[in-house]
């Protein structure tokens, strides 16, 4: 005699996948403690402290908090939603699957996609900030272009995030189907988003790119390890996480294959661990910083005039760089402790 469900073996592994996806994101909500348990604590001092209160450290402070809190609420709510079809309406006609597609509209899952379409505009606007930084040392023209340019496709985004809230949120619909407005906006809203991540994503990689280039006609194969051009900063700073994971939901929903059940799951939390990447990498002073912009300039400088053999007094502390000419040893010290000059 079999136990197993009267569905098809498709229906079982498009509930099997439901499942793992949730114990994937258990796993990426552990490690969103583990970053805001990093970030919240330095930022609470900061904001703590009225010598180093700023408006920038309010800000983070702010984010950190939101994101964690949105992170908490779509894994929250995931969790609910699949205790509703595994456990609570089992016996529903065609099994779990078929009640998530049914009843995707209740409540509890209306605040998940919520917290998740929230988490995104966070996540974007986290992207167009760092953007904005990275390439604050270019001309006001290329500047405006890449900003504006990224900008643009984040209001797309927005503006169709909101009607594929619309979608799942009416009655009888799901991410697979629209019974309220006749258009699927999932590919749509899900396609711009990643666009948006992919085109902030190319910008800052070839900025930081074009900034290790140039560290390293300054120091020559150090310039490698240095905390601003290294490959991971470049993953890190440019959100790139957060991309792949879009497109391993995005191209399983355009072939209909059952992984989109799996990605699905656990793709909110995976922007937000973006997100928070990004942050303590700003507070531990390793990301690129309008400051950065203006010691590499400071640092251009410098190596010019010691090509001309003038001498180029020492800096201030810091983490050192060496650099060794034929004559003349010049030494630029970068100093990011100050949570200020990160922003």
């Amino acid at each position: 005699m079999s136990w197993t469900p009267d569905e098809t073996p498709v229906e079982l592994i498009d509930e099997l996948l439901w499942l793992q996806g949730d114990l994937v994101a258990a796993i990426v909500y552990g490690i969103i403690l583990a970053l805001f348990a990093m970030c919240f604590p330095p930022l609470w001092v900061s904001v703590r402290n009225r010598a180093t209160k700023s408006m920038a450290s309010m800000l983070l402070f702010l984010y950190v908090s939101v994101t964690f809190i949105l992170g908490t609420t779509v894994f929250a709510t995931n969790s609910r939603f699949i205790q509703l079809a595994f456990i609570e309406n089992r016996d529903f006609p065609g099994g779990p699957n078929a009640y998530a597609e049914e009843m995707f509209s209740v409540p509890v899952n209306i605040v998940s996609n919520v917290a998740f379409v929230l988490a995104n505009w966070c996540t974007d606007s986290l992207m167009l900030w760092r953007c904005a930084v990275v390439y604050s040392d270019s001309g006001i023209l290329a500047r405006l272009a890449a900003v504006g340019g990224a900008g643009l496709v984040f209001l797309t985004s927005a503006a169709l995030s909101i009607l594929w809230l619309f979608q799942v949120s009416s009655p009888l619909s799901s991410p697979t189907r629209n019974t309220a407005m006749g258009v699927n906006y999932t590919a749509p809203f899900f396609g711009v988003a990643l666009a948006v991540n992919l085109v902030i994503t190319v910008m800052i990689a070839l900025r930081l790119l074009y900034q290790r280039r140039r560290f390293a006609r300054l120091y020559g194969p150090s310039a490698q390890g240095l905390p601003y051009t290294s490959i991971v900063a470049m993953t890190v700073e440019s959100a790139s996480l957060y991309s792949v994971f879009s497109l391993l939901f995005i191209i399983p929903f355009a072939v209909n294959s059952s992984l989109q059940n799996a990605t699905l799951q656990f793709l909110g939390e995976i922007e937000i661990v973006a997100s928070l990447l990004i942050i303590y990498r700003v507070l531990q002073g390793r990301a690129w910083s309008n400051e950065t912009a203006t010691e590499v300039a400071s640092i251009t400088w410098s190596n010019d005039a010691c090509t001309r053999g003038l001498e180029i007094p020492n800096a201030s502390r810091g983490n050192a760089i060496d650099r060794h000419s034929k004559a003349t040893t010049v030494r630029v010290v970068v100093d990011n402790r100050k949570l200020g000059s990160n922003v």
